[in-house]
């Protein structure tokens, strides 16, 4: 998720000159466009963020009522609904009002999901780098006896080095992108992302959507464990 993630940024940067995965920037045009006077871009901003928000508190919304079922899985089709449309909208060249709508909504999902399954903001690189930072001293003042510590901090550690490595290695697939194939910066590359958004999100649920399907065990779903990865 962190190498998608980093994909986009990138194509974000050369295609809309705005983020769909994290709002600070976003907030930051805004503000800029209204001392400006630029209504129309505040106007744009503005509804990126409420979008956002939005995809936000429906992932949360859902998460109370349907924790029990395929949670992703119900979601898939929908961020894969939003990335093709707003590439499709793209193509034909419509205003970017949309597709930064439809796409700011399907990354407050999919930020919800990569928080929830992994249990970290896998689009907060400098937060991963600040924790590897603080792991890094506090590994070398842990004494050799406390073996339960010093396993807790190289997993959180592999963790923040994962999104890091990732986020990098994103970008740099879609800066290659950008040169052998730039077609796909007008079409394309927003429908590949969300084709794969949507498998994984179907693969994590994989065990309760056959179980949903087939009734097993009376038709009671299985139960997912603390980190809502596998069922129990």
């Amino acid at each position: 998720m962190a190498f998608l993630t980093g994909w986009a940024d990138l194509l974000f940067i050369k295609k809309y000159n705005f983020f769909a995965t994290m709002m600070t920037g976003n907030s930051m045009k805004m503000a800029l466009a209204l001392v400006e006077g630029r209504l129309v871009d505040t106007f744009f901003f503005l509804s990126v963020i409420t979008s956002y928000i939005i995809g936000v508190g429906a992932f949360r919304r859902a998460e109370l009522s349907y924790k029990d079922k395929a949670l992703n899985g119900l979601f898939a089709p929908i961020v894969v609904g939003c990335f093709m449309c707003s590439d499709y909208l793209s193509y034909i060249g419509a205003s970017k009002f949309i597709p930064g709508i439809l796409l700011s909504f399907a990354w407050g999902i999919v930020n919800s999901v990569g928080s929830e399954v992994c249990g970290t903001l896998i689009f907060v690189v400098t937060g991963a780098m600040t924790r590897v930072s603080n792991m890094i001293v506090d590994l070398f003042i842990i004494k050799d006896g406390d073996g339960g510590e010093w396993a807790k901090q190289k997993e959180g550690m592999l963790m923040s080095l994962s999104v890091i490595g990732g986020f990098i290695l994103g970008a740099a697939w879609c800066a290659i992108l950008s040169i052998k194939a730039p077609e796909l910066l007008t079409r394309g590359a927003f429908s590949i992302m969300g084709i794969m958004y949507g498998l994984g999100f179907l693969w994590l649920d994989r065990h309760e959507m056959g179980q949903w399907w087939l009734k097993k065990n009376g038709g009671k779903l299985c139960e997912i464990d603390p980190e809502e990865v596998d069922c129990k």
